[in-house]
């Protein structure tokens, strides 16, 4: 949703079945979920007036037919392809939100995944990361949702430089009291 604007054609990929299937069914408008309050929220973070059913349904459909050009597919971060189903093609913009640290259970892994998933970035393509800092689990209220990798945000940018990114042109977001970090980031 949030690049709808952006670009012309959107690839999203997940490893687990289940979640592709969600996709699949938002992608053929054959969901029973309504995404109106998600994409409420995306809007309204974008600097939007309270957007209207009719809008929310424009921007709903904008980014469907970017996801129909591309495609959903397969991922998985230890494997080099991450998304064998692009094949040799290097993208443009790569995205991952609060993926990396719950796919991996150590510091070295986590450098390998991120150099997995660097290479199917085009060089000068641009990364977006968003990541959990400094906690080993997710929580939803007091449950515990998944387990993840506890993450310094040198960890994380130091992963980057090796994997081939400009540290120079990092720009980034930090919510310490959440322990969540957003980075954007050039590919060299």
């Amino acid at each position: 949703l949030c690049f709808r604007d952006t670009v012309n054609t959107v690839y999203l990929s997940d490893y687990l079945e289940q979640n592709l299937q969600v996709l699949r069914q938002w992608r053929n408008n054959s969901s029973a979920y309504d995404w109106k309050p998600t994409i409420k929220v995306i809007k309204r973070s974008e600097g939007c007036s309270p957007a209207t059913d009719e809008e929310l349904n424009e921007t709903e459909e904008k980014a469907r037919a970017a996801v129909k050009r591309g495609g959903i597919m397969y991922a998985n971060v230890h494997d080099s392809p991450v998304v064998p189903g692009l094949k040799d093609r290097q993208v443009d913009i790569l995205v991952t939100i609060f993926t990396l640290e719950s796919a991996c259970q150590t510091y070295q892994e986590y450098r390998q995944c991120i150099l997995n998933v660097v290479r199917q970035l085009r060089s000068g393509g641009r990364i977006v990361i968003g990541s959990v800092l400094e906690d080993d689990s997710y929580n939803s209220g007091n449950q515990v949702m998944f387990s993840l990798l506890s993450l310094t945000e040198h960890q994380i940018l130091d992963a980057l430089g090796s994997a081939g990114i400009d540290l120079d042109s990092v720009k980034k977001y930090v919510l310490n009291d959440d322990g969540v970090l957003f980075l954007m980031a050039t590919k060299r």
